[in-house]
Formats: C-alpha cells, structure tokens, sequence
C-alpha cells in the first residue's frame, strides 16, 4: 500500500510512475485497481533470471526511465542488475527491521546493487551499518508517513461502533495488522481475560488478515473469549476503525520498522500502546506520546490497556503529544519530498558520472 500510495502521489506531482511486478500478485491487483501503469514481470530466479533482466531491459529503454526503485530481495537482484546494465541509478528500500542476513549474496546486493537505500526507521539504518558494515553515507532514513488528510481527527466512528455492537463498551481497544505471527495478535488474545476481569464491557478490534487467521480464532474459541473480540478482516475504512476506538495497540515481536499505523492512530488522537522493538520507540516515547511494553508479554498488555482505561486525561495527553510529533515528523507530504530528494540527487549524480 506504501509503494501505490507513494506512486499515485508522484504521479501527481508530474512524475511518470511504472510498478513492474508480478502477475497476479496483491501489489499487481491494487495497482490496476488504483489507475496505475503496471508491466507483469516473472521474477525468475539464478538460472532464469537473464530472461527476466531482458524484459527488464526493454521496459526501461522503451519508457526511458531515470530512477529504478526496488523493495526486497528478488527485485532488488533483478532489477538492481538491470540498472547496473542501463546505468539507471537504484533506489532500494528496506521496510522491515529483520537483520540482513550475513551471506555474501545479501551484502552483495545491499552494497553493489543500489545506490542509495532508504529505510523506514533509523533503528534500521544503525542495524545495516552496524551488523552489515553498510557505508552510512548510502543510507538515509525515511519512516512512513500519515496522509492527515485521510486519517483526520474529525472522523467519526459512530457507524463502526453500531456495525460492531460497541456503543456502550469500554474500552474499545483495536489493531490493524497483518496477521502474521510477529505482530504478536496472540499475546494480545492471551491478555484478554485479565483485561476484561476489571472490565467485564471490552471489546477487541483486530483488522487484518493473513496466515495467523485461523490460528487465532482457534484460540479466541480456546480461551472462550468469543463475546470480546470480533475480527473484522480486511477493511477500506481503516480511518473509521480508528476513531471508534478508545485504543490502539500494536502488539509486534519482531520485524517491525516505524510502522504505517501507530502514526495514523496517533493523528487522529488515539491513545497507543506498542512494544519496545525495531522502530517504534522512535515514534512512542515512553509515558510521554503513548505506552512502552516488553514484546512477548501478555500481562504487560493488560496492564497497559488497564492503566490506559483508568486514567482518561493521562491517555488523552500521550495522545495529544503523539499527535504533535506525528504532524511534525511523519506526515506523508514529507516522507514524499524526502523520497523525492533522494530521486534528485541519485538521477544529478548519475548524469555527472555519465558526463565525466
């Protein structure tokens, strides 16, 4: 969702924005979906990949493009090896917070196959400098950014709150996540029953889907907390979920960069919780713009949620702090001039290598 909605806003700006993906793919459906120019690519692999590289090839020498930016692993070989061929600059992306593997193909690609790498937290850059020796001059930090546009403060969640039988819950605690079992939903369903012994009326939003689906269902019926939380799957209406809440939380143990949502939430003036992982303390400060957590822990959940639920006007200032860093340092119009300056400088600096 990051890369069409940096796509769209680009094109926006007059830019001319290709998505080369694969057939089929999620990102290959949004896209069309979205208006967006897409080419179907097979991302092969070693043995195959040359034929993949030559499709390449042609689409950036018959659309003449200036800037090739990749996301992970396989289009960063593939398409990193046909910019290193065209002599097209490579931005490459790194979104999640997992070390990058020692291996010589991993280091390879992050040192030779990009020109300037962009990551979504800063905790990500020390790791690439620190555990992969990655030159901290190639690296810039740009952490996601909130349309505040979209996720305005003066939406209303009183439709969601009807839709989820929720009126007259408290508290109303939600996360939007995909289910993978690093976001770490289940020590959110573990801590559940503790929660709702002080407060028999919560209620428990999880928006998402993926392949810890049926997993935690099992483990709603397993802990018999079926009544309290309601799994709402994919949904357009993120911005509305989130002002029906009284909450937010994200629970992740692993991989997590700055994150896309706790920033949204934060916008609209929610109180957050969050662990203590990859990126996102450098969004929660501790008792300051949310609550701080041990990953892994269902009891420092429900302690979190329970002192968010007692003490109103201590979550409402956390809030409201949160929200001032958010629409100073994450708002999407700067992640995009940001982004736009690295396009800048890699295309100026090709064009005087090719000129020298």
């Amino acid at each position: 969702m990051r890369v069409i909605q940096e796509s769209l806003k680009f094109i926006e700006l007059g830019y001319k924005v290709l998505i080369a993906c694969q057939e089929g793919s999620k990102i290959s459906v949004k896209s069309k979906m979205a208006g967006l120019p897409v080419y179907p690519i097979r991302m092969r692999k070693y043995r195959r990949a040359p034929l993949t590289v030559s499709a390449l090839l042609r689409i950036v020498k018959r659309e003449k493009v200036d800037i090739i930016h990749t996301h992970s692993t396989k289009d960063a070989w593939l398409a990193g090896i046909t910019g290193r061929i065209s002599r097209i600059p490579i931005v490459r992306s790194r979104h999640i917070s997992t070390p990058v593997k020692q291996n010589w193909r991993a280091i390879f690609s992050y040192r030779y196959l990009s020109d300037v790498i962009i990551t979504s937290g800063k905790h990500i850059k020390d790791e690439l400098v620190a555990r992969n020796k990655l030159n901290p001059g190639k690296i810039i930090s740009i952490p996601a950014g909130v349309d505040i546009e979209r996720f305005d403060i003066n939406i209303k969640g009183d439709k969601i709150r009807t839709e989820f039988r929720v009126e007259d819950s408290y508290p109303v605690v939600g996360t939007v996540a995909m289910l993978r079992k690093w976001k770490g939903i289940h020590y959110l369903l573990e801590a559940v029953p503790k929660v709702v012994s002080v407060f028999p009326d919560a209620r428990f939003i999880i928006v998402g889907d993926g392949s810890q689906w049926n997993s935690l269902h099992k483990q709603i019926h397993a802990l018999e907390i079926d009544r309290h939380v309601m799994m709402a799957g994919l949904r357009d209406d993120v911005p509305e979920i989130i002002s029906a809440l009284d909450m937010f939380i994200l629970p992740s143990i692993d991989s997590e960069a700055t994150s896309q949502v706790i920033p949204q939430a934060l916008a609209m003036g929610k109180p957050v919780i969050a662990t203590d992982i990859g990126g996102l303390p450098e969004i929660v400060e501790d008792a300051v713009t949310g609550l701080l957590i041990p990953p892994g822990d269902p009891g420092a959940i429900a302690t979190a949620i329970i002192r968010m639920a007692r003490e109103r006007e201590e979550a409402k200032e956390m809030a409201m702090k949160g929200r001032d860093k958010i629409l100073k340092d994450f708002t999407f119009q700067k992640m995009i001039d940001r982004t736009a300056d690295v396009y800048h400088f890699v295309r100026e600096t090709s064009l005087r290598k090719r000129t020298t």
